[in-house]
């Protein structure tokens, strides 16, 4: 009898954990597929519809964002509304920072979330150029693109797969394969997070960074996540960095990376590795331009025996 009730028990624990499991790691639909197969379902449940329609979500008097579609339908029963053809704009403290363009979207009026099917998106100071600076074929990838020196955040623009942005923490998310340009350094992530203004920027599975080095050829660094602060333009990785390049290793538990003085700071358990030669400290600055390493503060430098024979001789 006990070890009837154990197995039960043991049988329910597991159908449990799988539900759990299968929750985590199941495949999650695709924006696009979600607000497609909405906009199909809406053409035969749709309570209202419109054209030339402009929404606007604003609260306590702050504006967030704005859609104008050529068309829309809205099902007040599931508090969706579904939207093509849309231009759009993102606002920061009641100020338009970021101007859209996207085939389809949805808006999801009770939990407030929008979602962006192949959304352009751009600063207004692109208005006129961003029709000749989109990509003429088919990108499986989200490609953002940061201007190298922040201008007072004039040169932001991007073309993505699907982006989608939620009250709660005003954030936008885009998922899928991305890459991040900004100067010499271009990014590579599956999950890319940030705000409407695009001033701050986290780039997270896998995450890695290859900066462009005329010297000791890319240089590439790989850490947990990587933080892009636009305004100060810096770059920050944190956790488990990893750099490579040449002959050349480095780590340390955090670093940096300013595209004005282009050099990686790296703090924390700080090591480098030049051909034989080992390198400590506190704080370790590799050039980017040169590919040189310095110490900060107090270090270690233990050079190879071959390397003291030679110089010997």
């Amino acid at each position: 009898m006990k070890i009837g009730y154990r197995l039960i028990l043991f049988l329910f624990a597991a159908f449990i954990l799988g539900i759990f499991a299968w929750a985590i790691f199941a495949p999650k639909e695709e924006i696009s597929t979600r607000i497609y197969k909405t906009l199909k379902e809406q053409e035969k449940v749709a309570d209202l519809s419109f054209k030339d329609v402009t929404f606007e979500e604003v609260l306590a008097g702050t504006r967030y964002w704005q859609l104008k579609a050529k068309n829309a339908m809205v099902n007040k029963s599931t508090n969706v509304a579904t939207l093509k053809d849309v231009k759009g704009i993102f606002y920061k403290n009641g100020k338009a920072v970021l101007h859209f363009l996207s085939p389809a979207a949805l808006w999801d009026m009770q939990k407030k979330e929008i979602y962006l099917d192949k959304p352009i998106g751009y600063d207004s100071s692109l208005e006129k150029k961003i029709a000749s600076m989109r990509k003429k074929d088919k990108s499986t990838v989200s490609v953002f693109t940061l201007p190298r020196l922040y201008k007072g955040g004039v040169g932001a623009w991007f073309e993505a797969r699907n982006l989608s942005w939620k009250l709660d923490d005003k954030k936008m998310l885009c998922t899928g394969g991305i890459i991040l340009n900004k100067g010499e350094a271009t990014g590579y992530a599956d999950k890319l997070q940030g705000d409407v203004a695009l001033e701050k920027v986290l780039l997270e599975g896998n995450p890695r960074i290859e900066i462009a080095s005329p010297h000791s050829g890319p240089i590439t660094v790989e850490a947990k996540i990587l933080e892009v602060i636009t305004p100060q333009d810096l770059i920050k990785f944190i956790g488990n960095v990893r750099i490579n390049y040449k002959d050349s290793q480095a780590q340390s538990d955090n670093a940096s990376y300013m595209t004005r003085t282009e050099k990686i700071e790296l703090e924390g358990n700080a090591s480098a590795r030049q051909e034989e030669n080992i390198i400590t400290g506190k704080r370790l600055t590799v050039g980017v331009k040169d590919g040189k390493i310095a110490v900060a503060g107090k270090g270690k430098v233990v050079i190879s025996e071959e390397k003291l024979n030679g110089a010997k001789d």
